[in-house]
């Protein structure tokens, strides 16, 4: 069965959903709205959706029992703290807020799939899970769903994202390491508060942040494996209020990104130890708070093979382009690490419509048209996994 031959109708929907959901975002843990209108999407179906997780959205397709299978199908559904300049007539209606990473249209894409397999219900030979999950950003949302039951008796998960600078309609599904871990941290150091024509009175805690940061940078360089890719960034500093006084405090926040489990989890270590003996060198003292975010995701080679295939039935050899695996993160890891699943690309990239801005950028947009390539290599996906041996 080609899903692609009875998937054509729906494209205006999907379309059509998507346009829907932009002009509505909604952050983290937030989602009220979007949760209540994908559940009504799924209600005229004729589905019967659970909400769990204060926003998430759990729908069953089929029947597990024909095989004793299912496949997990997940969207997420939080959009980000960004004032929306794309100038579109369907641009966001919450003012500072925008779908500017394409939850929009994974949203869109899951109720096409929804559609699609309404359609083949009879025909499947076990069940299809969608998911939609809130609090990606924030990397909360799969924790929270898979503790409300979201994975339970599912044999395997495909995602999808849809990705501004792969062009449109073009798909990457390599197996391997895809997103990195992205975890994040704050740096506290304290000193003792002095005017700033008497340091020697005090204890600089300006002086001894600096020389964490570029302690921490040239430590990395020298304690990691060069062959293994690192990331270490300082994304914030505060301390002080006027410029005549050195302050009691200062704070640094981060984020650290790996592909390695074994090099994530030396990060907090090596950290501490560079932290405290810098700061006892100024005589400050120094506190780290290191929080783990999401685990590098990474294809089953298996699943990478299927959606391969799945795309290819469809589309043709020509819809599949090889990318090199990103630093940002995706807590899709969550899943993968109960059952092998593949987490795959869409590119929305089109020049000609302007859709040529990253992900999270003010100006982020993309050719709808390719949307429902979401949907069917997803749907393929599941039915081809339903239809083999076990």
């Amino acid at each position: 069965m080609l899903i692609n031959d009875i998937a054509g109708k729906y494209q205006d929907y999907v379309i059509r959903m998507r346009r829907k959901f932009h002009r509505c975002p909604e952050v983290a843990l937030k989602e009220t709205k979007t949760c209540r209108m994908i559940c009504e999407e799924l209600e005229q179906m004729g589905l019967a959706p659970r909400v769990i997780y204060g926003t998430g959205v759990m729908v069953d397709i089929g029947d597990r029992s024909r095989s004793g299978r299912t496949v997990c199908i997940r969207a997420d559904i939080d959009a980000l703290q960004v004032a929306e300049e794309t100038g579109a007539e369907y641009a966001s209606e919450n003012p500072g807020y925008m779908h500017a990473c394409g939850h929009d249209a994974h949203i869109a894409m899951n109720l096409g799939c929804a559609r699609i397999l309404c359609d083949i219900e009879k025909e499947l030979n076990g069940s299809v899970r969608l998911i939609f999950e809130p609090a990606e950003e924030i990397a909360k949302g799969a924790l929270g769903m898979i503790a409300a039951g979201a994975m339970d008796q599912v044999d395997t998960v495909y995602g999808t994202h849809v990705w501004g600078n792969v062009p449109a309609g073009v798909f990457s599904a390599e197996a391997g390491p895809r997103m990195a871990s992205a975890d994040f941290f704050t740096i506290r150091v304290k000193g003792k508060s002095v005017h700033g024509s008497l340091p020697h009175k005090g204890i600089d805690p300006v002086a001894a942040a600096a020389a964490i940061i570029s302690q921490l940078q040239v430590v990395f360089q020298r304690e990691m494996d060069a062959s293994e890719p690192t990331v270490l960034s300082f994304c914030q500093i505060h301390g002080g209020s006027t410029d005549n006084a050195i302050p009691e405090e200062v704070t640094i926040g981060g984020t650290t990104r790996a592909f390695s489990e074994e090099v994530r989890w030396s990060f907090p270590e090596i950290m501490e130890r560079v932290i405290r003996d810098t700061a006892r060198s100024f005589r400050a003292e120094a506190f780290l708070d290191y929080r783990f975010g999401s685990s590098p995701v990474s294809n089953d080679p298996e699943c990478s093979r299927r959606a391969m295939e799945a795309i290819t039935k469809n589309y043709g050899p020509q819809a599949l382009t090889t990318q090199k695996p990103t630093m940002g993160g995706e807590n899709f890891s969550e899943y993968q690490a109960l059952v092998p699943g593949v987490f795959v690309f869409l590119g929305i990239q089109n020049e000609e419509l302007g859709a040529v801005y990253p992900n999270h950028s003010s100006r982020f947009s993309m050719d709808e048209r390719v949307l429902i390539r979401g949907s069917v290599a997803a749907v393929q996906y599941a039915v081809d996994y339903l239809g083999e041996r076990k």
